[in-house]
């Protein structure tokens, strides 16, 4: 692979352990980019694609990769994915390895390009400005962008997905927030803490609250998050972990799942394009990076407009 760029993230991994790791593959050779705090990974997209490159690796979290893909947008590139974030939330759902250098960069070179769709979210912000952006796994907008803002970036170094637990209790109380959203031409008023919108549905822990997300359907899944009470919430952990894994799987498990669903606790729908417009400024985030305080977001699909080496 003599046009592969490998844009790689210096917080997480050192360039040493790059090149030793690419020097058990001889007939890679290539070209490594370190990504800066001015573009995040999308300037040295577009210096990889100036430099004709055609195939890039990814060495960090899903922040980087949505910055990679944003700085290459429209273009005729193979992306491969080398998971060391904290989330790693596409490459879990492509089951990509994860904590494994070397599994994943074997994966990405000896793997085909799989084509699967690219979220794409048009953002009006509280202060008037409209700005565009792409993201490979989920947004979300409301509580559990509030919750990433208020998560410490050292703690998540630290100790991964678990310094969230701890942006969660930095966030309470927790708030219902009202969102119209208009799905099919109908707007419907949610009532919920936040609604999440992605084309993958696994977070780390096997917690899902899209199991039936698919990267490749055209459409955008959507998860309404209200639970009111004590038992809701006791409904809601069991339906994202062990229901999902257990019971949903089996046709009459999902039959029973489906006909006992507490929409108010959580609700699943689906669409190609989504609009939100919550009734007072809420906080978003896109794959797990917070973006700020929005008053409306048009959330649509390029479909099939993501290539992935898998």
């Amino acid at each position: 692979m003599s046009e592969l760029a490998v844009i790689y993230n210096p917080e997480k991994i050192a360039l040493s352990r790059l090149e030793k790791a690419f020097a058990k593959h001889p007939g890679a050779t290539p070209t490594f980019l370190a990504t800066d705090s001015s573009s995040n990974g999308a300037g040295q997209a577009r210096q990889a694609l100036a430099l004709g490159l055609s195939i890039i690796f990814v060495a960090g979290g899903d922040g980087t990769l949505r910055n990679v893909v944003q700085g290459t947008a429209g273009e005729e590139v193979a992306i491969g994915i080398l998971p060391l974030g904290t989330g790693n939330i596409l490459a879990r759902n492509l089951k990509i390895p994860i904590g494994n250098l070397d599994a994943a960069i074997k994966k990405a070179l000896k793997g085909h390009a799989y084509e699967i769709d690219l979220g794409v979210a048009k953002a009006v912000f509280a202060d008037g400005s409209l700005r565009e952006f792409v993201f490979t796994g989920i947004a979300g907008v409301g509580m559990d962008a509030k919750l990433m803002e208020n998560t410490q970036p050292k703690l998540k170094r630290r100790v991964g997905w678990i310094a969230y637990i701890e942006g969660g209790i930095r966030s309470l109380p927790l708030k219902f927030e009202r969102f119209d959203v208009q799905i099919d031409n109908q707007v419907r008023t949610l009532k919920s803490y936040s609604l999440l919108v992605g084309n993958v549905g696994w977070l780390p822990g096997l917690i899902s609250m899209m199991p039936d997300a698919q990267m490749d359907d055209g459409k955008l899944d959507i998860a309404a998050i209200g639970p009111r009470k004590i038992l809701n919430w006791v409904d809601f952990f069991s339906r994202i972990t062990w229901q999902n894994l257990v019971v949903r799987p089996l046709a009459l498990g999902r039959r029973w799942m489906d006909e006992k669903a507490n929409v108010k606790t959580l609700e699943n729908l689906s669409s190609p394009r989504i609009r939100i417009k919550p009734h007072n400024p809420a906080a978003m985030q896109l794959d797990g990076d917070p973006v700020g305080e929005v008053i409306e977001v048009d959330f649509s699909l390029k479909n099939k407009a993501l290539k992935v080496l898998i």
